[in-house]
């Protein structure tokens, strides 16, 4: 049996990895104006005389949206090249800031963020997320925590920036900025797929004949570790004998959706979009009325995506050691505890604010890692790409219930405490799907081969 290749040398593929370059690249710039919608949101409402749930409808519409194309898009990364789709996702995102910048009132944000930046954003998320989980099957997460800390870091330069020019320049100002960034971000795509061809970890299968075609046909099949623990275990079925020789077909795909196994991971999934977008969405205009100021607000989530950076490198490379379960739970205990003091924190008592909106900064970044990991072990294949897009419905879901939850309470109650509830069930909600259906440790071992190349393109 081929012995798996140690993890110091994984790190060193992953530090001079030129896609991995790439992807921190592209989703810094397609993440980072994108998710100044909390800023952006108030100006929205401050020139257009709306209420909060009206201003929210722009980023509520995205998130529905996302949800609804998502199965389309990742299917579109199994099928077409990535540099075409990662292209186009760039061209999107800059159409609709163009949108928003000629927009007369709120009809029109809505439409370019329902539309442009909602398709474009989510093919940049998928098709990042597809290759290199792909590249780094068994150490994915490390490699989707240093991908993903693109989108952190852009965030956190992104937020002073845009509140500076708000208050300066105004909101379009802002847009033309963006604009201009996501046609730049066409370069780094383009870099980030000229880079060698993808290294799929493979192991030879020891044993007879027959313990290797039924290796062979469970790792095709495109679920790789198919029981759960306890007594819960019985109901995350394997898939059906026989389901075939290459697996990479549409009924592959049908017979791993009927699993127990994947609706309990996505709902897990639309948990987290509830506890990240809903408390996102929310700060800003929390701060603001608990008598914080918007720049203490939007300087604040900047430092938290510094925090999002840090969870999901440390979370994920921390899960590919210790696992997925034990290091996504006590990262959900993180978020909630940064919930209860982000939120829970008087106006006299800013620096308790701070370090709860930073905890729940580090715990959504190793959540989404570990997230995003998980979703490798158990479903990495040749249909992985339609499968995520699957499981990338749930986040918009949690996160659309969560945004409008938050912003109706706000109207009329003048309060986020129901969200803080709703986002502490969600919590737990999320460490219970991982528990139960999250990959077990010994299986990271397995997945820890030697890499090989194939002649499959670039990332």
């Amino acid at each position: 049996m081929a012995l798996p290749a140690p993890l110091p040398a994984a790190r060193r593929v992953t530090r001079l990895s030129l896609p991995l370059v790439g992807a921190f690249v592209v989703g810094a710039i397609a993440y980072g104006g994108l998710y100044t919608f909390p800023a952006l949101s108030v100006a929205f409402a401050a020139e257009f005389g709306i209420s909060r749930t009206v201003a929210v409808t722009p980023w509520t519409m995205f998130l529905i949206v996302t949800a609804v194309a998502s199965p389309l898009l990742g299917r579109a990364y199994d099928e077409f090249a990535d540099r075409d789709l990662l292209t186009a996702s760039m061209v999107l995102i800059a159409a609709g800031w163009l949108a928003v910048y000629l927009a007369p009132d709120i009809s029109l944000v809505i439409l370019a963020f329902a539309a442009f930046h909602a398709v474009g954003l989510q093919l940049a998320f998928i098709g990042t997320s597809t290759a290199i989980a792909r590249r780094y099957a068994g150490v994915s997460g490390l490699a989707l925590g240093v991908a993903y800390a693109g989108p952190g870091i852009g965030v956190a330069v992104a937020l002073p920036v845009a509140a500076g020019l708000i208050e300066t320049a105004g909101w379009r100002s802002a847009s033309l900025a963006f604009l201009a960034a996501s046609l730049v971000g066409v370069v780094f795509v383009w870099l980030m797929t000229s880079g060698p061809p993808i290294l799929v970890p493979a192991r030879r299968v020891a044993g007879s004949t027959r313990a290797k075609e039924a290796e062979l046909s469970a790792r095709a099949s495109g679920l790789h570790e198919t029981s759960a623990p306890g007594a819960v275990s019985a109901g995350f079925e394997p898939l059906p004998a026989g389901s075939g020789g290459a697996g990479v077909g549409r009924g592959s795909i049908r017979r791993t959706v009927r699993t127990h196994r994947f609706w309990a991971l996505f709902a897990g999934a639309a948990a987290i979009g509830a506890f990240d977008e809903g408390v996102l969405q929310a700060f800003v205009p929390h701060a603001v009325r608990a008598g914080f100021g918007v720049d203490f607000a939007a300087s604040a989530l900047g430092v938290q995506s510094l925090a999002y950076v840090a969870g999901q490198v440390v979370g994920g490379s921390l899960s590919d050691r210790l696992g997925r379960r034990a290091v996504g739970v006590v990262a959900a205990v993180v978020v909630g505890g940064g919930v209860l003091l982000a939120f829970g924190a008087s106006a006299a008592a800013p620096a308790v604010a701070l370090a709860g909106i930073v905890m729940h900064g580090a715990g959504s970044g190793a959540t989404i890692a570990v997230r995003s990991a998980a979703f490798s072990d158990v479903f990495g294949g040749a249909n992985f790409g339609t499968i995520f897009g699957l499981l990338a419905v749930a986040y918009p879901i949690g996160g659309t219930i969560a945004v409008y939850a938050g912003a109706l309470a706000f109207d009329q109650l003048g309060t986020y405490v129901p969200l803080v509830a709703l986002v502490l069930l969600a919590v737990a909600g999320w460490a219970a799907a991982l528990w139960i259906a999250g990959p077990r440790r010994r299986d990271l071992g397995r997945r820890r081969p030697a890499a090989v190349p194939e002649t499959a393109p670039s990332p």
